[in-house]
């Protein structure tokens, strides 16, 4: 194939472009747009899919976001993978605003007036990168290759378990909360959407067979 890539890109490499384009979001999100119109489904299909990733997007489960999408489409028997380009409503973009308005509402719910973390979606990136660090050297810590002391499993339980309580319940209640709204306007947008391209591409098919068809009946007056 003359346009086909050279070198095929690694997953890691295709999915930090998924998130993050070369060329600009607004690139990637009419990419995007095209991608999802062209899923061969029934708008509702589609559109329920892709609001199912919007909807995922808002969990904290980072790293799994694609993972869960899928399963939870698989679940409800509508579209895999308009839900995976609906977990594209949280990028590095929206991340900070979406994990400070999770926080936000899910410390409000729990009751608590003096979170210890910080809720701010900075301060909630952060403390995702500290514990993942944290688990990485008590890994390293397990295996022995680790500096001796670096960390003990006693320490690192205490920070998983304050973690838990601290950022992942208020970032998971809150996160559903704030999810909800945007996966069901996910919906409503979406769905419109792929209704009126499979409306145009399937009126323009059946132009292009009317017109094949005329043709060929004026061949055949030609000949006869």
């Amino acid at each position: 194939m003359i346009l086909k890539r050279g070198k095929q890109q690694s997953f890691l490499r295709r999915a930090q472009a998924f998130l993050w384009p070369e060329k600009g979001f607004a690139r990637g999100w009419r990419y995007m747009r095209h991608r999802v119109e062209r899923l061969n489904d029934t708008p509702t299909n589609i559109a329920f899919g892709f609001g199912i990733g919007a909807l995922v997007s808002f969990s904290p489960l980072f790293g799994l976001h694609f993972v869960v999408a899928a399963l939870l489409a698989k679940m409800f028997r509508v579209n895999i993978i308009s839900s995976l380009f609906g977990t594209a409503v949280g990028n590095p973009i929206t991340f900070p605003f979406i994990a400070a308005g999770s926080m936000w509402v899910g410390t409000l719910l729990l009751g608590r007036t003096q979170p210890t973390h910080p809720t701010d979606g900075a301060g909630v990136i952060k403390a995702f990168l500290d514990i993942g660090r944290l688990l990485y050297d008590s890994a390293r810590s397990a295996m022995g290759i680790a500096e001796p002391g670096t960390v003990t499993w006693a320490q690192s339980f205490a920070r998983v378990s304050e973690f838990g309580d601290q950022v992942m319940l208020p970032y998971g209640i809150g996160g559903l909360i704030c999810g909800i709204p945007v996966a069901i306007a996910s919906f409503y947008i979406v769905r419109p959407m792929i209704a009126a391209y499979q409306k145009r591409r399937t009126e323009k098919l059946e132009k292009k067979r009317l017109e094949l068809a005329a043709r060929a009946v004026s061949a055949a007056d030609k000949t006869g």
